[in-house]
């Protein structure tokens, strides 16, 4: 098995912001879930694990499925919060590059808002590794609608400012030709939906502290960041005034199958 390092920076980042994470993250839309569910085989009796699964916001949507939920998450803080909402759920400290399973013993490898994070190379191999021959591994993101105005300014605040990105932009990186240079799994197939997030101010500060790189800045610094979000909400022309929005997002699931 491959060992590498939690990235420093999303570490500190998450584990400051585990709390705002699980309050202001979205859930995953209904549609995508039963797209996750169906093209997994997700059901009694297969064993499913849930690959750096934060605070558990996809983990608690599979466990409806009747299937043997395993979450795996490597920050102690993101850990803490699954564990509250998720009491009964087995969890393991671990990263993508080195599972804490026997080889060939999982169904399915589900992967929520993360693999960006991951080494692409020796988290396919890993992943090939403990997945039993045609069992699924299932990549989505719930990606911020930038072609409303003000999701892109907030965008911008956070990531595509002042702040250093210590991440690729995931919104554009062609993950089937990841997964095919890595061998081992059928073509990538995708599903994609777009759905709002019930928001309002508060929510939508919540939503910027979540953010790894916001979370990793000193005390002073996160505060600008966050009173400019503050200062979105009530000047730009399609959020001020209101008492709540919705928040625009892009679901994209992308599934394969160990061949």
């Amino acid at each position: 098995m491959s060992e590498r390092p939690v990235d420093p920076a999303a570490a500190q980042g998450f584990a400051q912001n585990a709390a705002e994470y699980e309050r202001a993250r979205p859930s995953y839309p209904a549609d995508a879930v039963a797209c996750i569910i169906g093209r997994a085989r997700i059901a009694p009796g297969k064993r499913v694990v849930d690959l750096a699964a934060g605070t558990g916001k996809l983990t608690r949507l599979l466990v409806p499925s009747g299937a043997e939920v395993v979450a795996v998450e490597p920050v102690d803080a993101m850990r803490d919060q699954l564990a509250a909402v998720l009491p009964d759920v087995e969890m393991h400290d671990g990263t993508a590059e080195s599972l804490p399973f026997p080889d060939q013993t999982v169904d399915a490898i589900t992967v929520g808002q993360a693999f960006h994070w991951f080494d692409p190379e020796p988290a396919l191999r890993e992943m090939g590794r403990v997945l039993r021959p045609g069992g699924c591994l299932v990549l989505t993101w719930n990606t911020r609608d930038r072609s409303h105005d003000w999701v892109r300014e907030f965008g911008e605040l956070l990531v595509d400012g002042d702040l250093a990105r210590p991440y690729d932009n995931y919104y554009d990186v062609d993950y089937a030709s990841v997964v095919a240079e890595a061998g081992g799994y059928t073509p990538l197939q995708t599903f994609e939906t777009t759905w709002e997030q019930p928001a309002d101010t508060e929510l939508l500060v919540a939503r910027a502290a979540s953010v790894s790189v916001v979370g990793a800045l000193p005390d002073d610094e996160r505060a600008v960041v966050l009173e400019r979000v503050r200062t979105l909400c009530h000047t730009h022309p399609q959020l001020a005034g209101r008492d709540g929005f919705g928040f625009p997002y892009r679901t994209r699931v992308f599934w394969c199958h160990r061949a």
